[in-house]
């Protein structure tokens, strides 16, 4: 739709700072009830619709959703970020022609904008050598870009380049995007707090707490970020008796804030302290908090939420001691392929172990020596999934997982291309792609660019042994 200035947007009248507290507690029915009134008989207004789009994308009616931004742009096709807005949201539930379209939409406006040229790659590849990537290039030349911006272009450039074959300007073009990217990696700080969940955490030393049963049952998706966990959530997320509460804080939160207590009540409380001082009550009140994010156990509700924030791994001990019903699953992919995923992706922040191979590979090792530890401490309540053996063989994969879980099978868990709702991960693209093999032995033919990594993770000797863990994987 070509931009005019026949509509013009009113100037704001609407609050939506009103509504940010029942937002930030996913109130987002009672705020649709609040604001319908406004839009029946108010004239329109598009904060006011945006708003409402979002308490259908906080309500899972992402379709719902997008029609409202449909309509924002239809009234007001000067509002360009309406117009980003849709793109996104189009690109997340799978639409990628319309996202497309959104995009380029905008750059007819703007066509210098780099966030747009960048994004739009995502939803239509184009080629090293296209007028996009030209246009990508000049700016980075002119040199007038923000530090975001600059990343962003460098980024994009990099996977382009990476897909016209010219590995080395890739590696080039990635690397100075991760140097520009914020954020420093403590290689010693990791170690030592995997050291001290080894040295502190024993199951026997937990305190007892009931489980109550009043809540789906939890089931914690974790493993390095691109492993793959996006991929089995969405998997098992199509089946009738499954939901999911996505990439949750939620457990981070509840830990924090009884670590909090702790000091409060004792200076010289440590991080590991909430696993010997922790009382009973305390405990309770910690899983309560956590338990208000998942959905009640009704009749027709489903029995098992996932939690998939994949940095959980290090938060298993805790969610082992305030919710002992709980289950977990670590991804297991092959740890070269992780590594290039890692250096390649765009990571806004809480990545900053991304910005250099070697730190990548101490980074997946630390995630291993954590996994290590905690297998014998929480026994048949985590297992391993391979995501070779997914992709190669989902059905047999997912029902021996389903079985595992107490559900019958269902084959829409094949099929999670399909599933209704937003990825907002950085793996969206390739979970609208379906099940498939594009994900495996990435890493091979750039064996070269990833020495430091290969180094950093202790040489062909640790990877072998990987591998030969992960092989015989076949049934979770």
């Amino acid at each position: 739709m070509p931009l005019t200035s026949s509509h013009k947007i009113p100037p704001a009248a609407f609050d939506r700072n009103l509504y940010e507290p029942l937002l930030k507690s996913r109130k987002f029915q009672d705020v649709l009830a609040t604001l319908q009134p406004l839009v029946a008989g108010g004239p329109p207004d598009p904060s006011l619709l945006d708003l409402v789009a979002d308490c259908y994308f906080g309500l899972g009616r992402a379709d719902r959703g997008i029609e409202v931004l449909e309509a924002i742009v239809a009234t007001w096709p000067d509002n360009l970020a309406a117009w980003g807005k849709l793109a996104v949201r189009s690109l997340q539930n799978g639409n990628k022609p319309r996202a497309a379209q959104a995009f380029e939409t905008i750059l007819s406006h703007t066509p210098n904008s780099a966030m747009t040229l960048s994004t739009l790659y995502l939803a239509a590849p184009y080629e090293w050598d296209s007028p996009y990537s030209d246009r990508m290039r000049h700016l980075i030349t002119a040199g007038n870009l923000t530090q975001a911006e600059s990343v962003s272009v460098k980024n994009t450039l990099g996977r382009v380049a990476l897909s016209a074959g010219h590995s080395d300007i890739a590696f080039q073009y990635f690397q100075e995007a991760n140097d520009a990217t914020p954020g420093h990696y403590d290689p010693a700080k990791t170690t030592a707090r995997v050291a001290a969940q080894a040295q502190a955490f024993d199951p026997a030393r937990l305190p007892e707490v009931p489980i109550t049963g009043d809540t789906a049952q939890p089931l914690f998706i974790v493993g390095l970020p691109r492993s793959g966990t996006t991929l089995l959530e969405s998997m098992l997320n199509a089946h009738p008796d499954v939901t999911t509460i996505g990439e949750s804080p939620a457990l981070i939160e509840s830990r924090k804030a009884i670590q909090t207590y702790l000091h409060q009540h004792n200076a010289a409380a440590q991080d590991w302290s909430w696993c010997s001082d922790t009382d009973p009550a305390l405990a309770r009140a910690g899983r309560n908090a956590y338990l208000a994010h998942l959905s009640p156990l009704e009749a027709t509700a489903p029995r098992i939420s996932i939690d998939k924030l994949p940095q959980n791994l290090f938060e298993m001990g805790y969610a082992r001691m305030i919710l002992p019903e709980a289950r977990f699953i670590f991804m297991m992919r092959h740890p070269l392929d992780i590594g290039l995923s890692l250096f390649t992706t765009n990571f806004h922040e809480g990545h900053a172990y991304s910005k250099d191979l070697r730190w990548i590979g101490h980074f997946i090792r630390a995630n291993y020596d954590s996994l290590i530890d905690y297998i014998p401490k929480l026994g048949g309540r985590l297992q391993l999934q391979s995501y070779r053996q997914l992709v190669e063989h989902p059905e047999a994969q997912m029902r021996a997982l389903l079985t595992r879980l107490d559900l019958d099978w269902d084959p829409a868990c094949l099929t999670p291309q399909s599933t209704k709702g937003l990825v907002k991960t950085a793996s969206l693209t390739q979970v609208r792609q379906g099940i498939n093999r594009s994900g495996l032995d990435k890493w091979k033919p750039f064996e070269a660019q990833l020495a430091p990594l290969i180094e950093a993770l202790g040489g062909w000797d640790w990877i072998k042994a990987w591998e030969a863990q992960d092989a015989p994987l076949s049934t979770p």
